[in-house]
């Protein structure tokens, strides 16, 4: 693969990793017009700092940590960094009692993250990178994506744990006896 000179030639790292850094930044916003607007910020901040990328990460890593860190930052702006982005399991066309149920259990599972944790869980089952792509991402050691995922898995499947005892007893959660 060419390996492409975000000073020389911006047009073309744009094509290249626009789709994926859009499916990250949906991934973690839900709202696919908040999406497009950090999307093209992410793009807009890349390009004016374009000169300082020094070439020490992946170019893709590059544009990831900007893009994840604006999409963080606006969900905690908009106090919604707890939300739970259940949609990205998801399809919209399936609506059946079984997906939703699924999205129920998804969003209960999810809303129990720190945002840490989120972003991790998010960029490693939806975007599909692997610990150490997100750890050049996030500029953070393997050893801390590795440990911060094991952690998310840990608490959601507490959440989930807790959410079919809750079924298989009746009492749904939030309700008192």
């Amino acid at each position: 693969m060419e390996t492409l000179d975000p000073v020389a030639d911006f047009d073309a790292v744009y094509e290249r990793y626009h789709v994926r850094i859009y499916r990250a930044v949906f991934g973690v916003v839900l709202d696919q017009a908040t999406a497009e607007d950090l999307t093209q910020e992410a793009f807009e901040r890349a390009y004016r700092t374009r000169e300082e990328f020094r070439g020490s990460a992946p170019i893709g890593a590059w544009l990831h940590r900007i893009a994840v860190n604006l999409a963080v930052s606006h969900l905690r702006r908009q106090g919604r960094a707890r939300q739970l982005p259940f949609r990205l399991f998801t399809r919209p066309d399936n609506r059946g009692f079984d997906r939703v149920e699924a999205r129920t259990l998804t969003q209960r599972a999810l809303a129990s993250l720190r945002p840490k944790q989120r972003v991790v869980v998010v960029l490693h089952f939806y975007v599909g990178m692997t610990r150490e792509e997100i750890g050049q991402v996030l500029g953070l050691p393997e050893g801390t994506v590795a440990s911060r995922l094991a952690t998310g898995l840990g608490v959601m499947r507490k959440t989930l744990a807790r959410a079919e005892r809750e079924l298989a007893t009746g009492v749904a959660a939030g309700e008192e006896g």
